[in-house]
């Protein structure tokens, strides 16, 4: 178990990467969608803390944090977004295609609720080999509401399949409220276990919850017992791009007064303080951690852009 330094090192890596590339981003150096995990960080690096290095993770449209909580590699990772060469796509991809075999990141895809589809595959793949391992899959509260999202949890019920499914619910959908969306007799815990998966549910804005619930519900998915954990979390920024959009009015359930208060990081660095660490030891942290995203941004910056010649490399014909 990491200790709780690590786990705030960890924390505030996502958090500056996703803070520097918005000023990139607003200074007109990223051209394409982004989706930034700015709130959500206890999430993918409590989950991932309660992985093997043999397990798989398929992310979504807003999967930076996914990736780098799993060992994605920040340089590769910053020259996908610019569309570099170097990048984990060779730079063809963009900012919701995120991949890193190496690391047992399998990719990302912004077609929301199909990622459940394939992690569903990679899951049988792990249960035909026989190799212990799991897969786990991030959706959003959104992407939960789709169909592809209910025929995976049938199937993965069916087979038995070594598979977790994360949604992070962070009240909407794009701007669309929950209520808006659902009767207020959905209810999630139900309609998971009645398809005959286990569920669990977390504070999305705590580590800990969020990594003792992963552990308990991934020693039943080792054995076959797909389960769901939904996490209740918030996102700082608008759905697209780095925009506050607490003034169009939709934001009733999570004002920036709570979201402040909840924190993941805020809340984890008082932690720390009131078990002795110094304040000058974060701050060094935080600059430390800043000044490696800044040289990675600086590097991929200057990086080759893919040659003309391999545009059509690694597509099926």
């Amino acid at each position: 178990m990491k200790s709780q330094l690590d786990v705030f090192r960890q924390l505030l890596l996502l958090r500056i990467a996703e803070e520097e590339l918005a000023n990139l981003f607003l200074r007109e150096k990223i051209f394409s969608f982004i989706h930034f995990y700015v709130g959500q960080e206890a999430v993918a690096v409590g989950v991932s803390n309660a992985l093997s290095a043999c397990d798989r993770a398929l992310g979504n449209h807003r999967s930076h944090g996914h990736y780098l909580a799993k060992g994605g590699n920040l340089r590769r990772m910053i020259c996908e977004i610019l569309g570099k060469a170097e990048g984990s796509s060779g730079g063809k991809g963009g900012s919701m295609h995120m991949i890193d075999r190496s690391q047992g990141f399998t990719g990302s895809s912004p077609i929301l609720a199909s990622i459940t589809s394939i992690a569903a595959g990679s899951a049988f793949v792990q249960k035909h080999v026989g190799d212990s391992s799991v897969t786990v899959a991030y959706i959003g509260d959104g992407a939960s509401e789709e169909g592809g999202f209910y025929e995976t949890l049938n199937l993965a019920a069916l087979f038995n399949l070594p598979l977790l499914i994360v949604v992070e619910n962070n009240l909407y959908a794009v701007n669309s409220k929950i209520l808006d969306r659902r009767s207020p007799r959905y209810n999630s815990e139900q309609i998971v276990r009645g398809f005959g998966v286990h569920y669990a549910s977390a504070d999305g804005n705590d580590y800990y919850d969020v990594y003792s619930k992963s552990q308990h519900l991934l020693t039943g998915v080792r054995c076959g017992q797909p389960a769901v954990l939904e996490c209740m979390v918030y996102r700082h920024m608008a759905h697209s791009a780095p925009l506050f959009d607490d003034n169009q009015g939709y934001r009733t359930e999570d004002p920036v007064v709570l979201r402040a208060e909840r924190d993941c990081i805020k809340n984890m660095r008082k932690q720390l303080v009131s078990s002795g660490v110094s304040e000058d030891i974060l701050s060094s942290i935080e600059d430390d951690t800043r000044a490696f995203v800044i040289r990675e941004i600086n590097y991929a910056k200057a990086a080759d852009y893919p040659a003309p010649e391999t545009l059509y490399d690694n597509f099926y014909e």
